[in-house]
């Protein structure tokens, strides 16, 4: 994702929630659990299991006692890469307040690589990008007896791309096109070698509610 894009959804994400936090439509879901899905191929040719941390924190706005839409972040940790999701997203629930509520979920957006180092030699540098990002979810809320929190326990699918990029630093002093795949490389690289991930996962997450 462009930096430049990801900081204004940021700046407008924080001068939202510190709106909505003055009225009382302001709602937000925190969980943590864990992403289960395919991993690297073994020596074998089949691939092994992988177990990974997911981090999830949500805040919007509710537009009626059933549905919520707003904005999410968080950590998923990736064997091969650590991402920050930053999607929008909408909450709906099901059944009587004050009572365990059947709820859904849907984010769709991306992930940025912040966490990923730029690794830069005399002659190539390697860096990982993030990608497009969707995840539905659905769980139970239970309203705690004093207070207006709740636990939250929830169960989804996430799909999210990824790629790691190398690319070797051009010497000639001559514009470069990119191998097949790239219509052209970055300035000052003779060629660019991409490699790209998709990610299935069940999640599963707990957390609490506001």
């Amino acid at each position: 994702m462009n930096r430049k894009v990801i900081y204004l959804i940021l700046l407008f994400f924080f001068a939202y929630v510190k709106a909505l936090a003055q009225d009382n439509v302001y709602f937000q879901q925190t969980e943590v659990g864990f992403l289960w899905g395919k991993g690297l191929k073994n020596w074998e040719g089949g691939y092994e299991n992988r177990l990974n941390l997911t981090f999830s924190t949500f805040h919007g706005a509710k537009i009626n006692p059933n549905h919520v839409l707003g904005f999410s972040t968080g950590l998923d940790q990736y064997d091969q890469i650590n991402l920050i999701p930053i999607a929008l997203g909408w909450r709906g629930f099901l059944g009587k307040e004050g009572k365990p509520r059947l709820f859904a979920g849907l984010d769709l957006g991306g992930g940025a690589a912040f966490l990923e180092k730029k690794e830069t030699t005399d002659w190539s540098s390697s860096w990982y990008e993030g990608g497009m990002m969707v995840s539905p979810t659905a769980g139970v809320k239970f309203p705690a007896k004093r207070g207006k929190w709740a636990l939250s326990t929830s169960i989804g699918y996430k799909r999210q791309q990824a790629s790691f990029l190398q690319g070797f630093f051009d010497r000639s002093g001559l514009s470069s096109f990119a191998t097949p795949g790239i219509s052209r490389l970055p300035n000052g690289f003779s060629s660019l070698n991409e490699t790209n991930y998709l990610f299935h996962s069940l999640v599963f997450r707990m957390g609490v509610m506001f």
